[in-house]
């Protein structure tokens, strides 16, 4: 009598259902990677919108009228909005600048609305008229 060797129909479906699970482990650990990356990119451009903001107001030779202002700015081929609201302080002679980023296409900022990055500063009215 011949003796066979080889994998059975039940050894075969057992290992081929082993990988199967494994590669969806897989697919949702890149995923997951690929979703992050791309909350990383877009943060990293939100502060830069809100450095590269701050600083021309931190520029303008004016001294900057308390209120809000939102507006949009170009990076990265992208169009952020973002809100500016200047705020006095205990010292006349310092302004609070409280500057929030939020994601390309919000079109209306609500309170609601999710911000990407934000950033705060205070400016000072030395030289300034």
């Amino acid at each position: 009598m011949k003796h066979h060797r080889g994998f059975t129909l039940l050894e075969v479906l057992v290992a081929v259902t082993i990988v199967a699970i494994a590669m969806g482990a897989l697919i949702s650990g890149f995923g997951r990677y690929a979703e992050q990356a791309a909350y990383i990119r877009s943060r990293t451009l939100a502060t830069w919108v809100a450095h590269n903001r701050m600083n021309e107001l931190m520029l303008e030779p004016g001294w900057p009228a308390t209120g809000s202002k939102e507006d949009e700015m170009e990076m990265a081929g992208l169009e952020w909005r973002y809100r500016i609201l200047v705020s006095g302080t205990e010292d006349p002679q310092l302004r609070r600048i409280d500057l929030s980023v939020y994601a390309p296409g919000v079109t209306d900022i609500k309170t609601e609305t999710p911000r990407v990055a934000s950033l705060t500063a205070f400016l000072a009215s030395t030289g300034r008229q």
